[in-house]
């Protein structure tokens, strides 16, 4: 299942049964600046990606992952970005994400 939150930017999937959601992931359209070369097309960022203890490891995080990236597919999306928790890695690895070749990080901590 699929909403729109607010003004479209955010869209979110949830697995539910009985009326009761036990999984979430949640997608932000980030929009890029114009380029004079390049399409242009938009990033999606994933957070909030939460099963409930009773319901892992038997396919629903990778059903929502899936979800979330046909429509990234159709909706032409660049790629995908997310800032995994260690427990996530190997399910976002065995979904096909990439720690990326070219990427400069200038960390604010004091």
């Amino acid at each position: 299942m699929r909403d729109r939150l607010g003004d479209g930017r955010w869209l979110a999937w949830v697995a539910e049964t009985g009326g009761e959601i036990f999984g979430h992931v949640f997608l932000c359209l980030v929009e890029r600046m114009p380029e004079p070369y390049g399409d242009n097309n938009p990033v999606g960022y994933v957070t909030n990606f939460f099963v409930l203890p009773s319901q892992r490891d038997n396919g629903v995080g990778s059903a929502l992952l899936e979800a979330l990236k046909q429509h990234s597919r159709g909706a032409g999306f660049e790629g995908l970005i997310v800032w995994p928790s260690e427990r996530s890695t190997p399910l976002y690895r065995r979904s096909g994400f990439r720690p990326p070749e070219e990427l400069l990080e200038l960390p604010l901590d004091t």
